[in-house]
Protein backbone atom coordinates (compact mmCIF):
# COMPACT_ATOMS: atom_id res chain seq x y z
CA UNK A 1 0.00 0.00 0.00
CA UNK A 2 1.49 3.55 -1.24
CA UNK A 3 1.68 5.63 2.00
CA UNK A 4 3.65 8.55 0.81
CA UNK A 5 4.62 9.35 -3.18
CA UNK A 6 7.63 11.83 -3.54
CA UNK A 7 7.28 15.38 -5.60
CA UNK A 8 8.31 13.92 -8.79
CA UNK A 9 6.28 10.88 -9.06
CA UNK A 10 2.40 11.11 -10.67
CA UNK A 11 1.43 7.50 -11.53
CA UNK A 12 0.14 6.75 -7.91
CA UNK A 13 -1.38 8.22 -4.50
CA UNK A 14 -1.06 7.78 -1.35
CA UNK A 15 -3.45 4.44 -0.23
CA UNK A 16 -2.86 2.94 -4.11
CA UNK A 17 -2.57 -0.95 -3.97
CA UNK A 18 0.86 -1.91 -5.07
CA UNK A 19 3.18 -5.09 -5.33
CA UNK A 20 6.77 -4.82 -6.43
CA UNK A 21 10.29 -6.29 -5.52
CA UNK A 22 12.92 -4.84 -3.48
CA UNK A 23 16.13 -3.49 -5.02
CA UNK A 24 18.26 -4.55 -1.70
CA UNK A 25 17.91 -5.00 1.86
CA UNK A 26 14.61 -3.83 3.82
CA UNK A 27 12.66 -6.64 2.60
CA UNK A 28 11.81 -7.58 5.89
CA UNK A 29 10.81 -3.34 7.00
CA UNK A 30 7.14 -2.12 7.31
CA UNK A 31 8.17 0.47 5.40
CA UNK A 32 10.44 0.70 2.77
CA UNK A 33 10.98 3.54 -0.34
CA UNK A 34 11.02 2.31 -3.63
CA UNK A 35 11.59 3.38 -7.60
CA UNK A 36 7.57 4.02 -8.73
CA UNK A 37 9.21 2.76 -11.89
CA UNK A 38 9.45 -0.80 -10.77
CA UNK A 39 6.34 -1.50 -8.64
CA UNK A 40 2.59 -2.25 -10.31
CA UNK A 41 -1.06 -2.16 -9.42
CA UNK A 42 -2.09 -4.88 -6.79
CA UNK A 43 -4.14 -7.57 -8.54
CA UNK A 44 -7.70 -7.22 -7.18
CA UNK A 45 -7.76 -10.47 -6.75
CA UNK A 46 -4.85 -11.44 -4.61
CA UNK A 47 -4.76 -10.81 -1.12
CA UNK A 48 -1.47 -8.37 0.15
CA UNK A 49 0.17 -11.95 0.94
CA UNK A 50 -0.61 -13.73 -2.49
CA UNK A 51 0.39 -10.17 -4.20
CA UNK A 52 3.66 -10.57 -1.91
CA UNK A 53 4.87 -13.96 -2.94
CA UNK A 54 4.47 -12.96 -6.65
CA UNK A 55 6.88 -10.24 -8.32
CA UNK A 56 10.37 -11.50 -7.35
CA UNK A 57 9.41 -15.17 -8.62
CA UNK A 58 7.42 -14.16 -11.69
CA UNK A 59 9.52 -11.25 -12.88
CA UNK A 60 12.53 -13.79 -12.86
CA UNK A 61 10.42 -16.36 -14.53
CA UNK A 62 10.10 -14.01 -17.04
CA UNK A 63 12.66 -12.13 -17.57
CA UNK A 64 14.87 -15.72 -18.03
CA UNK A 65 12.29 -17.10 -20.30
CA UNK A 66 11.44 -13.96 -22.54
CA UNK A 67 14.25 -11.57 -22.24
CA UNK A 68 17.53 -13.88 -21.98
CA UNK A 69 15.47 -17.25 -23.63
CA UNK A 70 13.50 -15.24 -26.34
CA UNK A 71 11.36 -18.29 -25.95
CA UNK A 72 8.88 -17.97 -29.28
CA UNK A 73 5.35 -19.89 -29.84
CA UNK A 74 5.88 -23.41 -30.89
CA UNK A 75 9.19 -23.72 -29.56
CA UNK A 76 10.46 -26.30 -26.79
CA UNK A 77 12.01 -25.10 -23.68
CA UNK A 78 13.69 -27.08 -20.80
CA UNK A 79 12.71 -25.77 -17.19
CA UNK A 80 15.64 -26.97 -14.58
CA UNK A 81 13.83 -26.93 -11.05
CA UNK A 82 10.45 -26.86 -12.60
CA UNK A 83 8.88 -27.21 -9.14
CA UNK A 84 10.53 -24.14 -7.47
CA UNK A 85 8.65 -21.13 -7.19
CA UNK A 86 10.54 -19.71 -9.88
CA UNK A 87 9.77 -22.78 -12.25
CA UNK A 88 6.26 -22.81 -11.34
CA UNK A 89 5.85 -19.39 -12.95
CA UNK A 90 8.06 -19.88 -15.82
CA UNK A 91 5.81 -23.31 -16.62
CA UNK A 92 3.05 -21.34 -16.34
CA UNK A 93 4.27 -18.52 -18.37
CA UNK A 94 5.88 -20.70 -21.16
CA UNK A 95 2.67 -22.84 -21.71
CA UNK A 96 0.82 -19.47 -22.06
CA UNK A 97 2.94 -18.54 -25.02
CA UNK A 98 2.33 -21.69 -26.85
CA UNK A 99 5.64 -23.49 -25.80
CA UNK A 100 6.42 -26.89 -25.62
CA UNK A 101 7.62 -27.55 -21.77
CA UNK A 102 10.26 -30.01 -20.33
CA UNK A 103 10.69 -29.72 -17.12
CA UNK A 104 13.35 -31.51 -14.25
CA UNK A 105 11.98 -32.34 -11.01
CA UNK A 106 11.51 -34.95 -8.27
CA UNK A 107 9.24 -37.91 -10.08
CA UNK A 108 6.74 -37.05 -6.97
CA UNK A 109 5.91 -33.19 -8.61
CA UNK A 110 4.70 -34.74 -12.04
CA UNK A 111 1.00 -33.98 -11.26
CA UNK A 112 1.64 -31.06 -10.05
CA UNK A 113 3.78 -29.73 -13.31
CA UNK A 114 1.69 -31.39 -15.70
CA UNK A 115 -1.41 -29.06 -14.22
CA UNK A 116 0.53 -26.06 -14.58
CA UNK A 117 1.15 -26.49 -18.27
CA UNK A 118 4.63 -29.11 -18.73
CA UNK A 119 4.09 -31.92 -21.65
CA UNK A 120 6.68 -34.01 -19.17
CA UNK A 121 8.62 -34.05 -16.51
CA UNK A 122 12.07 -35.94 -16.00
CA UNK A 123 12.81 -37.35 -12.43
CA UNK A 124 15.96 -36.02 -11.83
CA UNK A 125 16.80 -38.64 -9.57
CA UNK A 126 15.98 -41.18 -11.61
CA UNK A 127 16.93 -40.47 -15.25
CA UNK A 128 19.91 -37.93 -17.32
CA UNK A 129 18.00 -35.30 -18.89
CA UNK A 130 20.93 -35.12 -21.20
CA UNK A 131 20.36 -39.09 -21.93
CA UNK A 132 16.50 -39.55 -22.20
CA UNK A 133 15.59 -36.54 -24.46
CA UNK A 134 15.58 -37.53 -28.20
CA UNK A 135 14.94 -34.05 -29.33
CA UNK A 136 16.88 -30.76 -28.95
CA UNK A 137 15.01 -27.89 -27.27
CA UNK A 138 15.51 -24.25 -28.13
CA UNK A 139 15.58 -22.99 -24.39
CA UNK A 140 17.35 -24.13 -21.28
CA UNK A 141 16.24 -21.86 -18.31
CA UNK A 142 18.30 -23.93 -15.23
CA UNK A 143 17.03 -22.87 -11.71
CA UNK A 144 19.35 -25.55 -10.41
CA UNK A 145 22.58 -25.91 -9.07
CA UNK A 146 23.53 -28.88 -11.47
CA UNK A 147 26.23 -29.92 -14.20
CA UNK A 148 25.10 -27.16 -16.37
CA UNK A 149 27.69 -28.30 -18.91
CA UNK A 150 25.30 -30.88 -20.06
CA UNK A 151 22.73 -28.43 -20.76
CA UNK A 152 24.84 -27.30 -24.11
CA UNK A 153 24.35 -31.33 -25.19
CA UNK A 154 20.45 -30.80 -25.71
CA UNK A 155 20.31 -27.25 -27.00
CA UNK A 156 20.17 -26.63 -31.02
CA UNK A 157 22.16 -24.28 -32.43
CA UNK A 158 21.29 -21.12 -32.24
CA UNK A 159 19.35 -22.01 -28.60
CA UNK A 160 19.53 -19.99 -25.72
CA UNK A 161 20.70 -21.31 -22.23
CA UNK A 162 19.77 -18.94 -19.33
CA UNK A 163 21.15 -19.59 -15.91
CA UNK A 164 19.58 -18.19 -12.83
CA UNK A 165 21.97 -19.39 -10.42
CA UNK A 166 25.77 -20.12 -11.97
CA UNK A 167 27.78 -18.65 -14.78
CA UNK A 168 27.59 -20.26 -18.04
CA UNK A 169 30.69 -20.95 -19.92
CA UNK A 170 31.15 -18.47 -23.02
CA UNK A 171 33.25 -20.43 -24.21
CA UNK A 172 31.29 -23.51 -24.58
CA UNK A 173 28.08 -21.38 -25.55
CA UNK A 174 30.81 -20.75 -28.54
CA UNK A 175 31.80 -24.19 -29.14
CA UNK A 176 28.31 -25.19 -29.50
CA UNK A 177 26.92 -22.38 -30.97
CA UNK A 178 24.36 -20.91 -28.79
CA UNK A 179 24.18 -18.32 -26.31
CA UNK A 180 24.33 -18.21 -22.72
CA UNK A 181 24.07 -15.97 -19.83
CA UNK A 182 23.47 -15.66 -15.84
CA UNK A 183 20.58 -13.45 -15.52
CA UNK A 184 20.19 -11.00 -12.45
CA UNK A 185 16.71 -9.67 -12.00
CA UNK A 186 16.17 -6.37 -12.95
CA UNK A 187 12.61 -5.32 -11.80
CA UNK A 188 10.33 -3.70 -14.31
CA UNK A 189 6.70 -2.26 -12.99
CA UNK A 190 5.83 -2.78 -16.93
CA UNK A 191 6.57 -6.41 -16.69
CA UNK A 192 4.67 -7.07 -13.36
CA UNK A 193 1.66 -5.36 -14.42
CA UNK A 194 1.45 -7.80 -17.65
CA UNK A 195 2.25 -9.91 -15.22
CA UNK A 196 -0.52 -8.69 -12.86
CA UNK A 197 -3.23 -8.00 -15.13
CA UNK A 198 -2.60 -12.21 -16.37
CA UNK A 199 -3.44 -13.12 -12.75
CA UNK A 200 -6.55 -11.07 -12.65
CA UNK A 201 -7.55 -13.01 -15.54
CA UNK A 202 -6.39 -16.06 -14.11
CA UNK A 203 -3.96 -16.68 -16.92
CA UNK A 204 -1.07 -18.10 -13.89
CA UNK A 205 -1.41 -18.43 -10.44
CA UNK A 206 0.49 -17.61 -7.39
CA UNK A 207 1.40 -20.03 -4.87
CA UNK A 208 2.20 -19.73 -1.28
CA UNK A 209 3.69 -21.81 0.77
CA UNK A 210 3.56 -20.53 4.09
CA UNK A 211 3.05 -17.26 5.82
CA UNK A 212 4.29 -16.30 8.75
CA UNK A 213 4.50 -13.33 11.51
CA UNK A 214 7.49 -11.31 10.94
CA UNK A 215 8.79 -12.39 14.51
CA UNK A 216 8.69 -15.57 13.25
CA UNK A 217 11.11 -15.52 10.89
CA UNK A 218 14.08 -17.58 12.42
CA UNK A 219 11.76 -19.98 12.31
CA UNK A 220 10.73 -19.43 8.84
CA UNK A 221 14.58 -19.87 7.82
CA UNK A 222 14.14 -23.38 10.12
CA UNK A 223 11.44 -24.32 7.98
CA UNK A 224 12.98 -23.76 4.86
CA UNK A 225 16.15 -25.57 5.19
CA UNK A 226 14.22 -28.40 6.73
CA UNK A 227 11.51 -28.33 4.48
CA UNK A 228 12.73 -27.95 1.12
CA UNK A 229 16.11 -28.46 0.96
CA UNK A 230 16.02 -29.79 -2.70
CA UNK A 231 17.12 -27.25 -5.53
CA UNK A 232 14.22 -29.14 -7.43
CA UNK A 233 12.15 -27.18 -4.68
CA UNK A 234 10.16 -30.41 -4.26
CA UNK A 235 11.21 -32.27 -1.03
CA UNK A 236 9.24 -31.68 1.68
CA UNK A 237 9.46 -32.80 5.50
CA UNK A 238 9.50 -36.58 7.11
CA UNK A 239 6.61 -37.69 8.87
CA UNK A 240 5.23 -35.69 11.72
CA UNK A 241 7.10 -32.35 10.97
CA UNK A 242 5.56 -29.22 10.68
CA UNK A 243 6.19 -26.89 8.22
CA UNK A 244 5.61 -24.92 4.72
CA UNK A 245 3.92 -27.21 1.92
CA UNK A 246 6.47 -27.93 -0.92
CA UNK A 247 5.65 -25.40 -3.38
CA UNK A 248 5.35 -22.15 -3.54
CA UNK A 249 6.62 -18.89 -1.58
CA UNK A 250 7.33 -18.45 1.97
CA UNK A 251 5.73 -15.02 2.70
CA UNK A 252 6.23 -12.85 6.32
CA UNK A 253 3.94 -10.62 7.24
CA UNK A 254 5.02 -7.36 8.74
CA UNK A 255 2.31 -5.69 9.54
Amino acid sequence: MVEQIGNDVAAWVPADAVFGATTGAGGYAEYLAVKASAIARKPSNLSFEEAASVPVAAQTAWEGIFTHGHLKKGQTILIHGGAGAVGAYAVQLASHAGATIIATASGGDEAYLKSLGASRVIDYRAAQFEKVLREKVDVVFDLARGDIQKSFLVLKEGGHLVSATQPVSQEEAAKHRVSGVMMRLAPSGETLSKIGRMLEEGTIRPDVATVYALQDAAQAWKDIARNLPGVHGSSPGGPGTAGPKSHGKIVLRVA
